[in-house]
């Protein structure tokens, strides 16, 4: 039995490497894993790691026996598609809530999605466009707005049951979307104000208007005065008609006043206002009378000698 025998230990000196692609492609998507100190022939055993934003592929536990070389593991892994990203439109500066919110799903992890900035009745897009890259959490796109500035409002005078205006109109300009408004009807002469005399009204795009209706006023009266020309000397009393209603047109003629005789014109047109309305008509004393003079005996009837009569006569002269 000549034998000489050699005798050999396993190497301890290997090592393994686990890689972690994304699937179909060689991208790594972390850090490959280098583990020494193998023992050759031995089995170990790995799992896929988590990776933010992607889903392990089948098999995610995987053995293998160490050799001398190429002692590798490869994980694989798919980008997550059940992710989402929410769209918001604020106000800018308050943050106020403007429209209701977009939420958009089934979105993959590091996708590139692109919004633009809805239209919002008075209001201006600060950001039209936004982009972002879909993550596992937090996606989310704001669009600002601002207030349109530069608007106005207007205020009408019309009297009642009708469109014609009984004061020019009032344009306020400088205004800004949203603001309120406070306005309160104006005095306007021969008119009274219907309610409500104050309102209130909050600026839009378009048709800021307020209204305030009137109506004429009822109470009003006129006075026609009757004088000797050339003279403030009344010859008639005055006459006062009362219950007139403003703007309306009234017509008068003179009257016959014994002892004198109308001056032109004799029929008189005014329109009421508020004040002095007043028609004066005018006379000249009768200047056509005459006077008798009888010469008679007292007691009788018995004319002595014949009566005078005297022509050209004026009235009270």
């Amino acid at each position: 039995e000549n034998v000489i025998n050699f005798y050999y230990t396993k190497r301890t000196d290997l090592e393994y490497t686990v890689n972690y692609f994304e699937k179909g492609t060689e991208n790594k998507l972390a850090e490959s894993k280098v583990v020494s100190g193998q023992t050759y022939l031995q089995e170990v055993t790995e799992k896929a790691i988590d990776i933010e934003g992607y889903v392990k592929q089948e098999p995610i536990e995987q053995k293998v026996i160490i050799q001398v070389e190429n002692n590798v593991i490869n994980f694989y892994y798919e980008k997550r598609s059940d992710l989402s990203y929410t769209v918001k439109y604020l106000e800018e500066g308050t943050d106020a809530v403007l429209a209701e919110e977009k939420v958009v799903n089934n979105q993959i992890f590091n996708s590139t999605v692109t919004e633009n900035a809805i239209d919002i009745v008075g209001y201006t897009k600060v950001n039209p466009t936004e982009t972002i890259i879909i993550k596992v959490n937090n996606n989310e796109i704001i669009f600002y707005y601002k207030k349109v500035e530069g608007l106005s409002y207007i205020v009408k005078y019309l009297e009642q049951g009708t469109d014609t205006e009984v004061a020019p109109s009032k344009t306020v300009d400088g205004k800004v979307f949203g603001d309120v408004v406070t306005e309160d009807a104006i005095d306007i002469e021969g008119y009274n104000k219907q309610e409500p005399q104050s309102q209130t009204i909050t600026i839009q795009m378009t048709a800021n208007e307020i209204i305030f209706y009137y109506t004429k006023r009822s109470d009003l009266e006129y006075v026609v005065n009757y004088y000797e020309e050339g003279t403030e000397n009344a010859i008639a009393d005055s006459k006062i008609v009362e219950n007139q209603v403003f703007g309306s047109v009234v017509t008068e003629q003179s009257i016959d006043v014994e002892g004198y005789v109308k001056v032109e014109p004799t029929e008189v047109t005014i329109n009421i206002g508020v004040n002095e309305n007043v028609i004066n008509f005018y006379y000249t004393k009768r200047t056509d009378l005459s006077y008798t003079v009888n010469y008679i005996e007292r007691g009788t009837e018995l004319a002595l000698v014949e009566s005078k009569t005297v022509t050209g006569q004026t009235y009270m002269s």
